[in-house]
């Protein structure tokens, strides 16, 4: 079983009119896949009342949590680990 960090963001407008994402929660999650923890990430921070633009998965190395690496399996395309929800 892997461990994943599982990241909800907001995208916000500052003053200056530029766009950027607010880290909303964050939780750790373990199963054997990418999608299954963005659902159970889901279920955890009840993302409905949250309403987070996009969703970041990361498989966290071996035994450090502070050293996470974008999971080659993410439910996303491209080189992003991120997904837009909305």
């Amino acid at each position: 079983m892997n461990t994943y960090r599982v990241s909800f963001y907001k995208d916000l407008c500052n003053s200056d009119g530029h766009s950027f994402k607010c880290l909303q929660r964050r939780v750790d999650v373990q199963t054997d896949d990418p999608s299954q923890a963005q659902l159970l990430a889901g279920r955890i921070v009840d993302n409905e009342r949250l309403n987070a633009d996009c969703v970041e998965v990361m498989l966290l190395a071996d035994g450090d949590p502070e050293f996470g690496h974008p999971s080659n399996h993410s439910p996303t395309q491209g080189k992003q680990s991120w997904k837009r929800v909305a």
